[in-house]
């Protein structure tokens, strides 16, 4: 089972690490089809998207266990 405390930890030090060394410097490209025009984005930004995804994902899941759970006591 994923442990998910230890997902978002982890995802987080992967952003603080980022964030000090020179992360907004890493230059990417938000759209489906890169190399067209110039990157308007980073990989600090990246990861923040990816983190709140993960925590979007887990409140998904929680809310599925409790609605499974509610229907098994009634």
């Amino acid at each position: 089972m994923i442990n998910k405390d230890e997902l978002v930890y982890k995802m987080e030090t992967i952003i603080k690490y980022l964030k000090n060394n020179n992360g907004y410097n890493y230059k990417l490209y938000n759209k489906l089809c890169p190399g067209m025009g110039e990157p308007d984005s980073n990989i600090v930004e990246y990861s923040e998207d990816c983190l709140k995804l993960i925590n979007e994902l887990i409140e998904i899941v929680d809310n599925q266990q409790r609605q499974a759970l509610f229907e098994e006591i009634l």
